[in-house]
């Protein structure tokens, strides 16, 4: 595992323990993040599941008819094929939802690989689904129950994939990380189309005299070949580190720590400070009441008598910590939740991003493409006179059934993949110079006028073959150039990584409620016949044009809900503040990439409560101007060795001769940290400040006191010894021995 942990060049987060400061560790590891390169082993672990999921639905979609041909052959009515979509869509918009939320509280790590392993096994139980002997066993409900699980494990993918490659890609590279993850989703479609074409033209020459039978090998082929590429993916994904924003802003959590402690030393009692019987806001530190001093002497003697000295925390002090996780108690998680989309208005940008790809799949699966029947009309080859079952596309009774399922296979081919191939790697190479959200809200608009153009084509002229297929490429490559891809995209940027998995999850999830619904929708009409009587085809042309309106909805939503990801030029921003008040993205964007710690602070960017501030609490470096010279210069510190030792000692009622070492340690962030070991292996820890940590003259003192009091009520703290909060003695710096 330790060598398959070494390919992740961005998993840096253990990489700076020795930093104390929390915020300072933070923004050196984003910093050492971003200036790695394009992350080829996240984008392939990513994409492979990606691909998985392509294969899988497709190879579905092709599966469907041959399933309908050999159990359902005469059955006109499209319910048990509908239905058998809603289960997979169901899963998956199940697993989408539970996977988003349990990689938030669980880990990104815990839950990637799961889904895989879901899907192994439920598409071998798929390809295992019979009626049992003379029909024991109902093979609709075999599939239903096997296409749900595997929806549930294609579902789970969207949020962990997107999530994991988000938070692992540098700034500059993620976008472009994101859109090659996504493109492994048109080739796994490409990949299944290929392999239906290759095992329907093998059984088509291998002359069989049981069709039937030929087309139930054949369907159970295309689905379970997807089990390949699974267990390739599998061996990589349990192998994943944990991603770096993960361990930082969640693992190492103090609220979950604090909760973890209270369940070792007991509940508060009830009598405490009224203050504290008061929710926490996530923000700033309740003021205590006091504190009781307690004066330690430079030889290690306490003075038995404490003193209230009105140490009360300073109300112009602000401390920032860390917002509650999903991993925290679940009403300081509930609180923050109410807080950060609530009162901040980062509801918004998640109905915004749900609602858009609500609209985009309620529109993608309402028009129908991976129909044969669809296929087969728009390519001008459909030779139905009348009502027909969904495999069929030609009513002549010679017609060979291995060529119709050939003749789809080669339709679906050219109409959805060339576009969906050629959109994708589009997007590959020109979405870093383009903002995701005006790509998004431009895409919907050129979509709309693309469905108002077939609709019109289809109620007027009933027009099919070279235009009807050159229109449908292009809308293909237009879903893919643009909201198709940056629906998936926006979700994994514009959350912080507390929420990220589960907004996106959410967003997703809201995709398939649209597209459970357009197919209940679906199963009250039908694309017709080509005869010389064409309602049922100038009726699908006002379908095609009822859908332009979500398209044109997809790009309100996106307009008016969700903020840019990256940021706009200083000059447009100038007349943006002269002319409106409203926001208004650009499609050209020349500026850099939003960080996601800055698109995690929501609509309120620097003004939100979450932004970290600096306060004289703590102190914090510009890692951006990040100078390693200036930086060991603050940690020079000289002392007298021998004075450090005499004081150590002498604290301990021992002598020189029972010295046996002083070592140096790991430094902190603000301490040079020493042990000093006596022969009797009895060991002393001095800790001396840096020049940069302040108070000046008061941090050793307050934390020597607050120790001392911590120890004498019976906590596990260090016990002091001896300190000075000076630098005016023998040894010549301030310092704390603690054992």
């Amino acid at each position: 595992m330790g060598r398959l942990h070494r390919l992740y060049k961005t998993d840096r987060a253990r990489d700076f323990d020795h930093e104390t400061d929390r915020y300072v560790r933070m923004q050196q590891i984003y910093d050492t993040i971003d200036r790695q390169k394009f992350q080829w082993v996240v984008v392939f672990v990513a994409g492979v599941g990606f691909f998985l999921d392509g294969y899988t639905l497709f190879a579905s979609n092709i599966a469907l008819p041959m399933i309908t041909y050999v159990y359902w052959q005469d059955d006109i009515s499209s319910h048990r094929s509908t239905f058998i979509n809603i289960a997979t869509l169901a899963g998956t918009l199940v697993g989408q939802v539970a996977f988003g939320f349990l990689a938030d509280k669980n880990g990104r790590k815990k839950m990637y690989g799961v889904e895989l392993v879901l899907l192994i096994t439920s598409t071998l139980g798929v390809t295992m689904a019979s009626t049992g002997t003379h029909g024991s066993m109902s093979i609709f409900a075999w599939l239903i129950w096997w296409r749900i699980v595997t929806g549930i494990g294609v579902g789970a993918d969207y949020p962990l994939s997107a999530v994991i490659t988000s938070e692992f890609a540098p700034t500059k590279h993620r976008a472009r990380m994101l859109a090659t993850v996504f493109f492994m989703q048109p080739l796994g479609q490409v990949a299944g189309n290929l392999v239906s074409l290759i095992v329907v033209a093998v059984t088509r020459s291998s002359g069989n005299t049981d069709p039937i039978r030929a087309v139930d090998i054949m369907w159970r082929w295309v689905i379970g070949i997807g089990v390949v590429p699974a267990v390739v993916a599998s061996l990589f994904r349990f192998a994943i580190p944990e991603t770096p924003r993960y361990l930082l802003d969640i693992d190492n959590d103090p609220i979950k720590a604090e909760f973890d402690a209270s369940a070792l030393f007991g509940e508060p009692a009830n009598d405490m400070d009224p203050e504290f019987d008061r929710p926490w806001d996530g923000a700033t530190l309740p003021a205590s009441s006091s504190f009781s001093h307690v004066s330690i002497s430079a030889g290690g003697s306490v003075d038995g008598s404490s003193s209230i000295v009105g140490g009360s925390i300073a109300t112009n002090t602000e401390y920032t910590l860390h917002p509650p996780t999903l991993q925290s108690h679940w009403r300081l998680a509930w609180n923050d939740m109410v807080h950060y989309f609530w009162a901040e208005g980062n509801w918004r940008t998640l109905l915004g991003t749900s609602l858009a790809w609500l609209f985009l799949d309620f529109g993608f699966y309402g028009i129908g493409l991976s129909s044969p029947q669809f296929l087969a009309k728009i390519w001008g080859s459909l030779r139905l006179h009348d009502s027909a079952p969904m495999w069929m596309t030609d009513d002549d009774p010679n017609a060979n059934v291995f060529d119709m399922f050939f003749d789809t296979s080669v339709h679906a081919m050219v109409i959805l993949n060339t576009g969906s191939v050629v959109g994708g790697l589009l997007l590959i190479f020109i979405v870093p110079k383009f903002d995701r959200v005006s790509l998004q809200k431009y895409g919907f608009m050129v979509l709309a006028a693309l469905f108002i153009a077939m609709g019109v084509m289809f109620i007027t002229t009933q027009k099919e073959g070279p235009v009807a297929v050159a229109l449908c490429i292009i809308g293909q490559l237009l879903f893919n150039l643009g909201p198709n891809a940056t629906t998936y995209m926006i979700p994994a940027e514009v959350f912080p990584t507390r929420y990220r998995a589960f907004c996106h999850g959410l967003s997703a999830g809201a995709g398939k409620l649209g597209s459970i619904l357009v197919q209940l929708l679906s199963a009250y009409y039908n694309i017709g016949s080509t005869g010389t009587n064409n309602h049922q085809t100038q009726r699908y042309g006002w379908i095609l044009v009822v859908f332009s309106a979500a398209m044109i909805i997809g790009a309100a939503v996106t307009h008016f809900f969700i903020p840019p990801t990256q940021r706009q030029p200083r000059r447009q921003q100038q007349q943006q503040q002269r002319h409106c008040s409203c926001s208004v993205t650009s499609f050209w964007n020349g500026e850099k990439e939003k960080t996601l710690e800055t698109l995690a602070l929501g609509r309120l960017g620097e003004s939100s409560r979450y932004a970290v501030r600096r306060t004289r609490s703590v102190h914090r470096v510009n890692v951006r101007a990040f100078n390693e010279e200036i930086r060991l210069a603050e940690r020079r510190v000289q002392f007298d060795v021998n004075a450090l030792a005499e004081a150590v000692y002498r604290s301990t009622k021992r002598s020189i001769s029972d010295l046996a070492s002083i070592s140096k340690l790991a430094e902190g962030g603000f301490n040079r940290i020493l042990q000093v070991r006596f022969k009797d292996d009895y060991a002393v820890i001095v800790r001396i400040p840096y020049h940069s940590t302040v108070p000046k003259c008061r941090a050793i003192a307050s934390e020597a006191a607050t120790l001392d009091w911590l120890y004498s009520q019976g906590l596990p703290v260090p016990q002091v010894l001896g300190y000075s909060s000076t630098h005016a003695n023998p040894v010549g710096t301030e310092y704390l021995g603690e054992t």
